[in-house]
């Protein structure tokens, strides 16, 4: 393992320590904070970041999936300064809402109205909230990752503090598996308000599996929502729904929709979105212009380049690098890539853990790339950024990665 300067980052870790709660984002620092790897990020340039302490990386972490363009992509920088000389937040609305609102009509397939948010928990909870109320019932079926809300980390590890009444009103189904979403509509009859899911997850829907759940939404009378803050701006530039196909009641898109800046949107059928006129879901900031400003960059950015088809095109070249690599290292028993060409994860077959959980291998194997000068917890989100050169400067370095990692971290 190469050696690489951390004081100042440490020095900065032990004042984190001092001083916050916890930290601010649990993602940013659950496998990069034991003073091993770096801490604290200053700058960002296209698909390459640097720490305190000056060291390099190229990054594949990419604000958590959120800089579909990359840092500090000219584009979004012009929008952004052109909007902070007319001002940030105002007292009546601005156009900026109508224009954006009106581009996510016109791309997204089940967008007839908008609603803004800040984060996906703003807009996956008002979801869940608006299919309460327009069906005048209780129970959510879910699958995937959907944020901090209680309806959702209530049926988690992390459930502390959340009343047990909560978690009895949540299920969670399996992916491609129907016959689980049928026998938890059996179980709670016409008691079912929505059922929410990533429309794909870990892997890509199987015999019609999302054809099946639109069916059984719409025989059932549920509101089928798509979470798609992961999957939104990523795999096609209308949602993965306009990839698959099939269209649900109500959606949730942040993360890329603005490259980085906080901003939200729930889109879904006017029918239901109208609901919105009769409880209460408003926030201060939500018509902020700085980040309204970004998102018009941003469509209008991917409505003149394919954007998602870069970020498969290059993230497979990644992939099937990475898999020649750990065949060259004979390393096959012990690691594998899976999941999507624009973005994979390295998981170890002699760990309980995915490559999204901090395991004791994926630790390692942290602290072994950071030292080489690649930011990454296992998985690669892959930006607008990430060019042919980056490419081959990454597997470049991974071929040093994986060497040092059969000679000197199997046992």
């Amino acid at each position: 393992m190469k050696k690489i300067k951390l004081e100042q980052n440490n020095d900065i870790l032990k004042r984190s320590n001092d001083v916050m709660a916890s930290a601010s984002t649990f993602s940013k620092v659950n496998q990069f904070g034991e003073g091993k790897t770096p801490f604290c990020l200053t700058k960002g340039k296209g698909a390459i970041t640097w720490d305190v302490d000056g060291n390099e990386y190229i990054d594949y972490i990419i604000s958590l999936g959120c800089m579909t363009l990359g840092h500090n992509h000219p584009v979004v920088n012009d929008a952004i300064r052109e909007q902070l000389e007319n001002g940030i937040s105002f007292s009546l609305p601005t156009l900026l809402e109508i224009e954006v609102a009106e581009m996510l009509v016109e791309r997204i397939p089940s967008a007839e109205r908008v609603k803004f948010g800040k984060n996906g928990n703003d807009v996956t909870s008002a979801a869940v909230r608006l299919s309460r109320s327009y069906t005048g019932r209780d129970h959510v079926l879910f699958c995937g990752y959907h944020g901090w809300q209680d309806w959702y980390i209530s049926q988690t590890s992390l459930n502390r503090g959340i009343p047990d009444c909560v978690g009895k009103l949540s299920h969670r189904f399996g992916y491609n598996d129907i016959d689980s979403v049928l026998n938890l509509i059996k179980e709670y009859k016409d008691n079912v308000a929505c059922i929410i899911l990533e429309p794909v997850y870990k892997e890509w829907p199987r015999d019609n599996f999302l054809e099946k759940i639109r069916e059984v939404a719409t025989r059932n009378k549920i509101v089928l929502v798509f979470d798609e803050i992961i999957t939104g701006f990523r795999f096609h530039k209308a949602g993965i729904q306009g990839m698959l196909d099939v269209i649900p009641d109500l959606s949730c898109f942040s993360k890329a929709i603005a490259n980085g800046m906080p901003l939200s949107v729930l889109v879904g059928k006017a029918e239901i979105m109208s609901e919105f006129q009769d409880f209460f879901f408003s926030l201060t900031n939500a018509g902020e212009t700085l980040s309204l400003a970004a998102a018009k960059s941003v469509i209008s950015f991917y409505d003149q380049v394919d954007v998602p088809g870069h970020l498969s095109n290059i993230g497979r070249k990644l992939r099937i690098g990475i898999d020649s690599l750990i065949d060259k290292y004979s390393l096959n028993n012990k690691m594998k890539t899976g999941g999507f060409d624009c973005r994979f994860g390295i998981s170890f077959l002699n760990s309980k853990e995915t490559q999204f959980k901090a395991g004791d291998d994926l630790l390692k194997w942290t602290h072994l790339v950071t030292s080489y000068g690649i930011l990454s917890g296992g998985g690669h989100m892959i930006s607008y950024a990430h060019n042919d050169d980056i490419i081959k400067e990454t597997l470049e370095k991974y071929d040093a990665v994986f060497c040092d990692y059969k000679e000197n971290h199997c046992d």
